[in-house]
């Protein structure tokens, strides 16, 4: 099972947040700049078709907007 069929990725302005399809409810929120917002959106939507879901949040939980500048 990869993370994509449990999490959606919603970008909204200078957020993302990474919503658990099941509970419907937010799981991973960022604020950050433009530029670190598309890059680190295009990392997390290669990491929903690579991982599964425990690999994808563990991964993910750790990151920060400031390693995509």
């Amino acid at each position: 099972m990869r993370a994509r069929s449990r999490y959606d990725v919603l970008v909204v302005r200078d957020t993302i947040e990474v919503v658990d399809r099941d509970e419907g409810e937010g799981v991973l929120f960022w604020d950050c700049t433009a530029r670190q917002r598309r890059r680190m959106a295009e990392a997390l939507i290669r990491d929903l078709d690579r991982l599964s879901p425990e690999e994808f949040l563990y991964e993910w939980a750790v990151a920060e907007p400031r390693q995509f500048d």
